[in-house]
């Protein structure tokens, strides 16, 4: 086994070689994953993940190990947010991300990071190890959802309409809880026009919206005013959006301290299929 210690950021990677190297990684995966060039670009756009802040671990030219970090600011980030983490089998057992941590965490901090984010599914007890060990807590836990969306009570005298400029000031209010990285509203319009946005209005009035990336059927974001809940408004959305996009839904990262929106996903037919850990490091 080759030990990897070249460790440094991913401006000189290509995409190709990104996406080979995860695909590669995630090959024997909890959950199935297999990106295209292209989709790790829009996933890159909508993240806002920076080559110039993720992290590589090299053989002399063979990318080994990477970390994809976002961040919350093109100028002066205090966010990272790690969108993708992955070690080919060749290299396991080196403890790759806490030594890529352990040299970067340094750098992050005196170029002004405050906080480092990701997210991890539950059962992925190695990948859990090794980030706690790297210095993350625990912060929030979530539920994740799929499915063929069937719907009881639908909403009468509202119209639900495609906008491609959604008034995200006003949409933004309906929302209970705070959404992780890729469901957040400056995700959400990065990724346009991949993600195609409906808005409920009724009697000329904004009371609700979904986000879905089309080609992945992913809702990024659902909500309803909060005065015109439980009249049907996100059965109608998730009706309307599911008819548009033909097929099944998803939806991933509802925080558990919020169960009423479980509740509603369940009900509407997208059944539970995995949680996650919500982990951050303070620097």
């Amino acid at each position: 086994m080759t030990f990897l210690h070249d460790f440094h950021d991913l401006r000189a990677a290509t995409t190709e070689v990104i996406s080979e190297t995860f695909n590669e990684a995630f090959s024997d995966y909890i959950v199935p994953l297999h990106l295209t060039p292209s989709i790790l670009e829009q996933k890159m756009k909508a993240e806002n993940l920076q080559r110039q802040w993720s992290i590589g671990a090299f053989n002399q030219d063979e990318l080994g190990a990477f970390i994809l970090h976002g961040t919350d600011s093109q100028v002066k980030p205090q966010v990272l947010y790690n969108g993708g983490t992955g070690v080919i089998p060749a290299y396991r057992g080196q403890h790759l991300i806490q030594k890529m941590y352990e040299q970067f965490i340094p750098v992050y901090k005196r170029q002004g990071i405050k906080k480092i984010l990701l997210e991890v599914i539950t059962s992925n007890l190695p990948a859990i190890k090794a980030y706690t060990n790297s210095g993350f807590s625990k912060v929030r836990h979530y539920h994740c959802y799929k499915g063929t969306v069937v719907t009881h009570k639908t909403a009468e005298n509202i119209s639900i309409e495609k906008t491609a400029d959604p008034d995200w000031q006003v949409l933004s209010t309906f929302m209970d809880q705070e959404p992780s990285w890729s469901n957040t509203i400056a995700s959400i319009t990065r990724e346009h026009p991949f993600t195609a946005t409906w808005q409920a209005t009724l009697d000329g009035q904004p009371v609700g919206f979904i986000s879905v990336h089309k080609e992945s059927r992913r809702i990024r974001n659902i909500a309803v005013h909060p005065g015109f809940r439980r009249q049907g408004i996100g059965s109608s959305l998730l009706q309307h959006a599911s008819g548009a996009l033909n097929g099944p839904m998803s939806i991933i990262n509802i925080d558990d301290k919020f169960p009423e929106i479980s509740r509603f996903l369940e009900q509407a037919g997208l059944g539970h299929y995995l949680s996650q850990y919500e982990m951050a490091i303070m620097l």
